[in-house]
Order: C-alpha cells, then structure tokens, then sequence
C-alpha cells in the first residue's frame, strides 16, 4: 500500500528520463516487492467510449495521461494541469 501511493503520487511529475531512476530507488527501497496490476477495465471502456463520442484519438500516452491523473485526484486533495 505504501508503495503504490508513493508511485501514484510520484511518478506523473517526473519527465521520462527521470522514470528509470525513480523505478531503482524504489526497487532498492522495496526489494522484491511486485505490485499487482490494477483492475481499470471499466474505466478504460469509458475512455475509449469518450474518446469515440468527442473524436479523440485513444493513444496509449493519452490513456497513461488520464490514468495519471485519476490516480492524483485519488491521493491528493487539491492538484494542477501545467501545460498541454
């Protein structure tokens, strides 16, 4: 649990080349330790029927974007969308 919050919180800020050097400081910190992929079966549907109804391209970057976002809506009270 402490694990999946500190990369839900985390992770989105960093920029891409950042992401490796996140992923082994945590597998240091949590050696071993492989977390369960989660469950967003119903909420991809809805991206993809979104996506279809408001002509939007379905990108895999698109869908790591909203999942990203979903997850700091769940851990954090208040964030901000800084760009495009």
């Amino acid at each position: 649990l402490v694990l999946r919050s500190i990369i839900d919180v985390n992770l989105p800020k960093f920029l891409s080349p950042d992401v490796p050097l996140f992923e082994g400081i945590t597998s240091d910190l949590y050696p071993g330790v492989e977390l369960p992929a989660p469950d967003r079966a119903a909420m991809r549907r809805a991206f993809e029927t979104v996506c279809v109804e408001r002509n939007l391209q379905a990108t895999p970057y698109f869908w790591d974007k909203v999942v990203q976002i979903y997850d700091m809506m769940v851990v954090r009270h208040g964030f901000m969308i800084v760009g495009m």
